[in-house]
């Protein structure tokens, strides 16, 4: 029984801390639930202004939304801008290449062209060349021409005087004293290069003084006689004869070989006595040149 009171005793001991405890317990459970209310009643507060910017939010969102569609439709529109922008540099890309291969085939050409001009220019100037070696040539002979021209102007001028005197002095002059002749040939002689040259066509013999198997012309008659030679040279080989008396040479005549055909003239005026000689040698040079209208004669006549 003791016993038993005595673990009655203890029961009732622990019983007794239990509720101790147990009231210390709901105590501190029920600051505990005041705190969460209170703790709740912040957070109600809180949850307001947190639905209020998540509302705010939620604006932002929507503003955003509208914004970003439009820039999805800006962005879209540059896509497609910038795929015609492309499609532009594609085709601007085309045609710098197309310009710039015209450019090449021009720049080619225009090399080519030069070249050409170069080539022609150069040309030119050798021709330009020739043709002033051509001008200087054909004005020397020109002026070789000329200068014989003149030369037999001057001879035929005194031939022209010797013949006027000849004329007047007809009229004084006995008919048995009319000497005169005039020959030719009337080929030509591509070889002929020694002694005398006869002058086989006679076309005046006033007074047979003149021979023309020999060709020499014998004065029947003593006085002052003219005497004129004129040969051709031919095909551009020089030719030089002399008027000769009894073996003498007196005039000389020329005729160049600057050009083809070129004609040498001379004359004289010599005393003669009667049996004295008179003829055309060789001196130089190889051939003449005539025609069947003779372009090569021998004459001469008496003038007192």
């Amino acid at each position: 029984m003791l016993t038993l009171q005595e673990k009655l005793t203890a029961a009732e001991n622990r019983i007794s801390k239990i509720h101790t405890s147990t009231d210390h317990e709901i105590s501190k459970l029920k600051e505990e639930v005041k705190l969460l209310k209170t703790e709740n009643e912040f957070l109600k507060n809180n949850s307001a202004q947190v639905r209020a910017d998540i509302d705010h939010l939620n604006e932002n969102l929507t503003d955003l939304s509208n914004t970003l569609t439009d820039v999805k439709i800006e962005v879209r529109y540059l896509s497609i801008t910038l795929f015609d922008i492309n499609t532009n540099l594609r085709e601007t890309a085309e045609i710098l290449q197309h310009h710039n291969n015209s450019m090449k085939n021009i720049n080619s050409d225009i090399a080519n062209n030069d070249r050409k001009q170069s080539a022609s220019l150069l040309e030119l100037g050798k021709q330009h060349v020739r043709f002033i070696d051509d001008i200087r040539n054909t004005t020397r002979t020109l002026k070789t021409d000329i200068d014989q021209f003149q030369t037999d102007q001057w001879r035929l001028s005194a031939s022209v005087s010797s013949l006027e005197l000849f004329r007047n002095n007809q009229t004084k002059c006995d008919q048995n004293q009319e000497v005169a002749f005039t020959a030719s040939v009337t080929s030509a002689n591509s070889t002929w290069n020694r002694g005398t040259l006869i002058f086989d066509v006679v076309i005046t013999n006033v007074g047979n003084g003149y021979n023309p198997s020999t060709g020499v012309f014998t004065s029947p008659i003593s006085g002052t006689y003219v005497f004129y030679v004129t040969a051709v040279e031919y095909g551009g080989h020089f030719l030089v004869i002399d008027i000769v008396l009894n073996s003498v040479s007196k005039v000389r005549a020329y005729c160049t070989n600057s050009a083809s055909y070129q004609t040498g003239t001379n004359m004289v005026v010599l005393e003669l006595q009667k049996g004295d000689s008179v003829w055309v040698r060789y001196d130089g040079g190889t051939g003449f040149y005539s025609q069947s209208i003779p372009l090569t004669t021998f004459s001469g006549y008496l003038i007192s």
